[in-house]
């Protein structure tokens, strides 16, 4: 039997999975191999951090995964052609598919990889930990929390951390930096200025047109040397790469994403598929973001593609993608969203991103999840 490998248990992966039927699932030996027994949503993070909800983000692969699949955990170093190596052990394959995630890309700017960050879930958890610590203390360098980022990760994150601080009627000086003239830069600047507007109420200094330039010690440099926050809560949330183990293995990458064909496999090793943030796809002469919604779509296609090749099927179907929008989490009962060319905020734009929620959660468990 064909041995097939599932690397990394994130929503392209998952989508894929859950997406075979029982029947082909008994065709071949499939391992799922990830370096924790857990599965987490990426997109809800913030809210670990900002202590505002952990409820249903983090999910055991036990609790998910088809009983056909088995559940290896172990950490990946490198691929190679027709082998996996991980800490543990190798692993021989005949076609891996390829679904890790994220590493924090600091740009080369000296300093920001000494900062907090929210990419995965432990990382999430020691900000929350380290950031409530410190915001009990009196000096002002504890009471100053900088958000490094405007994007839907650190704006997200920002407005949860305004609203729980203000429930809890904690002191804190919030800031969130971004180097365009405009947050949300990914919006029309009407839509970002209702987010932005939201945020000052809360009372978050909103710092756009201000770039980093380095961060010494527990001090941030804007702009110029005469301007900076001193802080011990510093937060990165400005830009990813592809994970580590792609630059590390025989695929041609750029920030460890790989330039995949239109079957989503790696150049020169067609048995090789890379999906979610380590692919890489061109939308005209830009890649698209590394979002969970096109690692949600990579997963769905690849699944009828496996399905094809494990029943001898041919199949031609090339994978395409249309961004279908997106919505920015402020509040338990407010956001903003661009869908399909319109416009949205406040509650009708956060049921969208509530319904986005729920319809991952039945992906993963069916109606006993809802």
């Amino acid at each position: 039997m064909k041995k097939i490998i599932f690397l990394g248990a994130g929503y392209a992966n998952l989508s894929l999975i859950k997406s075979l039927s029982k029947e082909d699932l008994k065709k071949a030996e499939f391992l799922l191999i990830n370096n924790n027994s857990y599965h987490y949503k990426t997109t809800e993070l913030h809210k670990i951090a900002a202590d505002e909800s952990e409820k249903n983000i983090k999910i055991d692969l036990k609790s998910i995964i088809p009983e056909e699949i088995v559940i290896i955990q172990d950490t990946a170093i490198k691929i190679e052609p027709n082998k996996l190596y991980c800490k543990n052990t190798d692993y021989d394959f005949d076609e891996i598919y390829i679904g890790l995630g994220a590493n924090k890309n600091t740009f080369g700017i000296e300093g920001l990889e000494e900062t907090y960050e929210i990419g995965d879930y432990e990382n999430a958890l020691k900000t929350k930990e380290d950031l409530y610590k410190n915001l009990e203390k009196s000096e002002s360098i504890y009471k100053n929390v900088v958000i490094c980022g405007a994007g839907f990760s650190g704006v997200e994150l920002c407005a949860s951390i305004a609203q729980v601080c203000k429930s809890k009627d904690i002191d804190a000086n919030i800031y969130i930096i971004e180097a365009m003239d405009e947050i949300l830069p990914m919006y029309n600047k009407e839509l970002a200025k209702v987010a932005r507007k939201y945020l000052e109420n809360l009372g978050v200094k909103v710092l756009s047109s201000h770039k980093i330039i380095k961060k010494q010690g527990d001090r941030i440099y804007l702009n110029n040397e005469e301007n900076y926050i001193d802080s011990k809560n510093i937060i990165f949330t400005a830009g990813v790469k592809g994970n580590a183990v792609i630059g590390n293995s025989v695929f041609e990458s750029k920030n460890n994403r790989v330039l995949v064909n239109e079957y989503l496999q790696a150049p020169n090793y067609d048995n090789c598929y890379i999906l979610g943030d380590c692919s890489l796809i061109m939308n005209n002469d830009r890649p698209f973001a590394p979002t969970a919604q096109i690692a949600c779509k990579q997963g769905n296609y690849l699944a009828k593609s496996l399905s094809a090749r494990l029943n001898n099927q041919s199949f031609k179907e090339k994978f395409s993608y249309k961004d279908q929008g997106s919505v920015c989490s402020l509040s338990e009962k407010y956001a903003v969203a661009s869908v399909q060319g319109r416009d949205f905020s406040g509650f009708l734009a956060k049921v969208l991103k509530k319904f986005t929620e729920i319809k991952w959660q039945y992906k993963l468990f069916g109606l006993k999840g809802l």
